[in-house]
């Protein structure tokens, strides 16, 4: 079922990275359960993030408000500039990021909950000052709902004032004054979640969106295996470090034997089904450490942090072995198929990726000319 043999390429540099990373980003598109943490994640990031400029600014506004209460009762203007003072100052805490002790959330509700709290209080000791102060206390929702379009936490921020406006209302206004007030206030809440619910559905397009296409610049995408750009990146970091620590990396670079015949006498879906198949079962045999890539054609790198030669090479014999089980079934029969793999271990001698890679290479030059179906190990360069 296998073809003549057929000259490995020297493209030594273009690989790509599997392992667990693809296939827990393979589905980036789709809204699914990893999508939906990734998505409050990167919300939470972006909430605190502007809380304390964003948060800053709203204190300030509050607090300048004082002017407005003096214009309506110049007696009682002390009295709701120190309450709007206090609020703000208590609120403030929330511009600091505590650390993980506490989450943006509750940091949002406590700015959200002492300012907005400060304009409701102090409007309810001037004389109609609810009424008058309506359209500030109504407008403040709309940028909270452009922060915060998850509806849930949104609610929750909102509960707690507009309780106490619904309170203070009843205390201090007058029966038609205050369902007009409320009937606005409701109004008002209405369109916040309105707004919360498109920005949300946009915010979260975009977060896929810039999430897919991040997955198709990393990824091949016919195996779903690491790009060769990004597999390079990874792996030049990761030898950085081995070469600073003193630690161990290997490399397996592997080639599908005699894969122009499966193309030839099976069809080029056949082929591209068997490449998804090989990456799936080397992939299976890697830890979450290692990653795995495709070069351009039937070639694949597997880079290996923290793993000796004699490590490296039981797992290339389980990832031959892997390969070696598969059983495609394809219109013109089963396929199979075997690889050749080529080990290099890092050395002082490999002043980069590059050179490691070409090591890695030249052993598996050495498997295909030896009869493929089998691992064999770089030669050591002297020190």
């Amino acid at each position: 079922m296998l073809a003549m043999p057929v000259e490995p390429t020297k493209d030594a540099d273009s690989r790509k990275h599997a392992g667990t990373l693809a296939a827990r980003l393979q589905a980036a598109g789709t809204p699914g359960d990893d999508e939906e943490r990734a998505f409050n994640v990167a919300l939470d990031g972006t909430l605190a993030a502007l809380l304390p400029q964003l948060g800053a600014v709203f204190g300030i506004a509050v607090v300048l408000f004082s002017v407005w209460d003096y214009w309506i009762a110049p007696g009682h203007a002390a009295a709701t500039t120190a309450l709007r003072l206090t609020l703000v100052l208590v609120g403030a805490l929330g511009y600091i990021d505590w650390g993980p002790r506490v989450s943006v959330a509750w940091r949002c509700g406590l700015v959200y909950v002492t300012h907005s709290g400060a304009m409701i209080l102090s409007s309810a000791l001037l004389p109609g000052g609810l009424v008058l102060a309506l359209p500030a206390i109504t407008g403040i929702m709309f940028p909270l709902a452009l922060l915060e379009p998850r509806l849930p936490r949104l609610f929750l921020l909102l509960l707690f004032p507009s309780a106490l406006f619904a309170a203070l209302g009843a205390a201090v206004l007058a029966p038609q004054a205050l369902a007009s007030s409320l009937l606005v206030y409701l109004a008002c809440l209405g369109l916040a979640a309105c707004t919360a619910v498109a920005q949300g559905r946009m915010r979260r397009a975009a977060f896929l969106a810039e999430r897919a296409l991040a997955y198709s610049a990393h990824h091949d995408s016919l195996s779903g295996v690491l790009a060769r750009g990004y597999l390079m990146e990874l792996a030049e970091h990761d030898l950085a470090l081995a070469k600073r620590y003193g630690r161990p990396l290997a490399v397996c670079m592997l080639d599908i034997d005699h894969f122009k015949r499966v193309n030839d006498h099976f069809g080029h879906p056949a082929g591209d089904a068997l490449i998804r198949e090989v990456s799936k079962a080397c992939s299976s045999e890697l830890r979450a450490s290692d990653y795995f890539g495709r070069v351009g054609g039937e070639e694949f790198v597997c880079v290996m942090p923290e793993t000796t030669e004699e490590e490296a090479r039981a797992c290339a014999e389980r990832m031959r072995l892997a390969v070696a089980a598969i059983r495609l079934a394809t219109p013109a029969g089963p396929v199979r198929c075997t690889i050749s793999i080529g080990i290099a271990a890092l050395e002082p001698a490999h002043v980069d990726f590059g050179v490691l890679l070409a090591a890695a290479d030249a052993a598996l030059y050495q498997a295909k000319e030896s009869g493929r179906d089998r691992v064999v190990l770089a030669e050591r360069t002297s020190s």
